[in-house]
């Protein structure tokens, strides 16, 4: 039964994925500025993330669940008001409850989330962690762009979209359904650890995890924490593959003149190659330490914007977005790690984690916009262009010096 609670957010990431597609494309194909295209995420990012951060301070074990529910209720109304949203400026409002029904989600369930294992996680699996639950959610964001090109693009290009929405209010359903008989899975492991510290409180009063605990530190005090240098890849990361998810379908719509199918596949292929690169770390160990990997990456995302720079073309456009997966699975990937490498500033880490994702969804479109309007519809590419060649060098600089380690 756990690993049906651990699709869940792979799940909800495919709702996600849907509307900031079909949105972002209506508002292109309705003829709307590149701001006002590029303003759709944004409007649900900045609910998002205040919803991540307002609820951050009341979930429990004892109620995340039931946060769940309400946050799916709300996503499932907000669904709805999207599929009969005549008028797209209309989206904006329904945007803002998809925020709060996707913020309400995602903290809650990390809070119960360690409870569907019985060992906590140790040094040695920290990489396995990070690569499965990388795969989780990127395989959701994969999905959506992928169904959006069939359902709406193949199947029926002018009223497709509303199949789209059919689909996310069954998979909310799907949702709500689970999270009734993960309060009940829930509630039983709760119950099993208190009975346990209870006996080991019994049992000469020591913490039954306290060696395991010590040996933990002991591995980790063997590696530096490096969390700025994953925070600063992250940030040049992030801010490209914000404007690739808000600003690419308006330029390709209004630059190439791609066809919605074409633009559903390329930012399925963006996650499908995340996915791919997330799961090949799936045993690694030091990378994160060393300055190559990511360096790398910030090359294969140059040369993706590039391409678009250069080509006419789906299968160029595929190509290109096909590059920055790959970059964007290396860092998800280094962001996750160095946040559980570091098992006693993992809170602390996690939070400035979620606050760099939600402030690049905000800013990055919107700048994006102001400049295609302003300077011409290349013009955001050739920002991120310098953006990520200036990520590339100090990210090196940074992590140079330990460049030997795990040796």
């Amino acid at each position: 039964m756990k690993y049906i609670f651990y699709l869940l957010p792979g799940l909800l990431n495919v709702v996600i994925s849907l509307f900031h597609f079909i949105t972002t494309k209506r508002m292109a194909d309705s003829g709307a500025t590149s701001l006002l295209v590029t303003a759709t995420i944004p409007t649900w990012a900045l609910t998002y993330t205040a919803a991540s951060f307002f609820i951050g301070r009341f979930a429990t074990r004892s109620n995340a669940v039931k946060i769940t529910l309400i946050s799916q209720i709300i996503l499932l109304i907000s669904m709805a008001g999207l599929i009969f949203s005549s008028s797209v400026n209309m989206q904006f409002l329904w945007l803002t409850g998809s925020g709060i029904g996707t913020g309400l989600f995602f903290v809650p369930f990390q809070a119960v989330v360690k409870l569907f294992e019985k060992k906590e996680i140790a040094l040695e699996t920290f990489a396995r962690s990070t690569a499965i639950y990388t795969v989780s959610w990127s395989s959701g964001q994969a999905i959506g762009p992928i169904i959006a090109a069939l359902l709406w693009g193949y199947f029926d290009p002018q009223n497709g979209w509303k199949y789209c929405y059919l689909l996310n209010m069954a998979i909310v359903l799907l949702v709500i359904i689970s999270l009734f008989f993960m309060q009940v899975f829930i509630r039983k492991r709760i119950n099993e650890e208190n009975h346990l510290a209870l006996s080991a409180c019994d049992a000469e009063g020591k913490q039954p995890d306290s060696a395991a605990t010590a040996a933990n530190t002991a591995s980790e005090s063997t590696l530096p924490d490096v969390m700025r240098s994953a925070w600063l890849l992250a940030l040049g990361g992030y801010l490209a593959l914000a404007v690739i998810r808000s600003y690419l379908p308006d330029y390709a719509t209004k630059t190439l003149q791609l066809p919605t199918s074409a633009q559903g596949m390329m930012l399925g292929i963006l996650s499908v190659l995340q996915v791919t690169a997330a799961a090949c770390f799936i045993k690694t160990r030091y990378w994160p330490y060393r300055p190559y990997i990511g360096t790398a990456g910030c090359i294969c995302a140059v040369m993706s914007f590039v391409l678009i720079l250069n080509v006419d073309h789906a299968q160029g456009i595929w190509l290109a977005t096909g590059l920055f997966g790959i970059f964007s699975g290396i860092f998800c990937y280094n962001l996750t790690y160095h946040a559980l490498a570091n098992a006693a500033k993992s809170a602390r880490y996690a939070s400035i984690n979620e606050t760099i994702v939600g402030a690049t969804s905000i800013l990055a479109p919107l700048g994006a916009g102001f400049l295609a309007d302003c300077a011409g519809a290349a013009m955001p590419f050739y920002c991120l262009i310098a953006i990520l060649l200036a990520t590339a060098f100090i990210y090196s600089c940074m992590l140079w010096r330990y460049r030997n380690t795990g040796r």
